[in-house]
């Protein structure tokens, strides 16, 4: 069976290139050739000779993915979705940001899983249940393909899925995004965002110290946060700020705490006073408050108290920003990623 060549660092590439007892340049020739000049077969890298490239032909395929549907926000946001190989469904988003100069950059919303299995009550996703990870080359694959569109500066894992369940694929992915042979991303352009898998924390400080870290956390309240985010039971505040903790005191890095405002829900003073506490011991930090954005599975409702909980955060100390998710009119804006089949892509209700 033949096997996905964008699942390769370049690294493994130059061992198969070995075991062929060929150069070890020719791996940075296919690593060239597909991430800088985007060939899509193996028969048009013509810099390898004919033997060698129908060898290619018969061991490895190129991931290309179908494209199911485009929709574009009025903010400038793209939600894609593609189809994988065994038909399932993946969603991807495209961003544009302008800042007040007029500059304009974009930023990929990747997906690490397809669903996911942590079922928090404010997602659409995690009302899907987990089907699969993604392959690497599944996680490549999503970039090259917005890449086309327009050149991108910014990575988020914020997608479908929980990144740091996929860690290995992650990782890997990013090595070959940032491989100087292939497309060259800066590591310090990408953000891992985790609702907070504790051990992977500490192993993503290990390994990939340049990449940020966001955390989804929603809820300083251990009993609200496990009402909320049911799947993290297993991996409770505390031990989450240790590992941000660790991860700070490791790498230098800022911890962003994402935290989706709900009406009624976490948006009080007793709320702010715990979000406050539980950043009190972390160097690096500062709080993304974001505007909630209604899915049709629950009653919440965005809170009504945005300002008054940035301002009590602000005058205690914390550096807290309020932000309003772009894509909602097209359903690709934080927590409303969801797909359900080919001919109904829809929340899964």
């Amino acid at each position: 069976m033949k096997k996905d060549i964008k699942n390769l660092t370049l690294r493994e590439l130059e061992g198969f290139f070995a075991s062929l007892n060929e150069k070890k340049y020719r791996a940075k020739e296919v690593f060239n050739a597909i991430y800088k000049e985007r060939k899509e077969s193996f028969l048009t890298i013509t810099t390898l000779s004919k033997e060698l490239r129908e060898t290619l032909d018969n061991i490895f395929y190129i991931t290309i993915f179908k494209e199911i549907s485009r929709k574009t926000s009025k903010d400038d946001a793209t939600k894609f979705v593609f189809e994988l190989s065994d038909k399932r469904l993946i969603e991807s988003v495209l961003i544009k940001n302008t800042n007040k100069i007029g500059r304009t950059w974009f930023t990929a919303c990747l997906s690490t899983q397809v669903g996911c299995p942590l079922g928090c009550q404010f997602c659409a996703t995690g009302k899907m249940g987990i089907i699969r990870n993604l392959e690497t080359g599944e996680i490549v694959e999503q970039f090259l393909r917005l890449e086309r569109e327009n050149p991108i500066s910014n990575i988020v894992f914020m997608g479908l899925g929980e990144p740091l369940l996929n860690y290995e694929n992650v990782k890997k992915a990013i090595q070959i995004l940032t491989d100087e042979n292939g497309r060259n991303l800066g590591k310090r352009h990408i953000t891992i965002s985790t609702s907070g898998i504790t051990p992977m924390i500490y192993k993503l400080a290990d390994e990939i110290q340049s990449v940020k870290l966001a955390v989804s956390l929603h809820s300083a309240i251990q009993i609200k946060r496990d009402s909320l985010m049911p799947g993290l039971k297993n991996y409770p505040l505390n031990k989450l700020k240790e590992a941000l903790v660790y991860y700070n005191k490791k790498t230098g890095n800022t911890v962003t705490l994402e935290y989706l405002l709900i009406d009624g829900i976490n948006d009080s003073r007793s709320d702010a006073e715990a979000l406050v506490k539980f950043s009190r011991d972390l160097r690096f930090v500062k709080v993304n408050l974001i505007h909630y954005n209604e899915i049709p599975i629950n009653n919440f409702k965005p809170s009504s108290k945005e300002i008054e909980f940035q301002k009590f955060l602000l005058t205690n100390g914390l550096r807290a920003t309020l932000r309003l998710s772009k894509g909602t009119d097209v359903s690709a804006a934080c927590g409303q990623l969801a797909t359900n089949s080919k001919e109904n892509i829809q929340f899964k209700i």
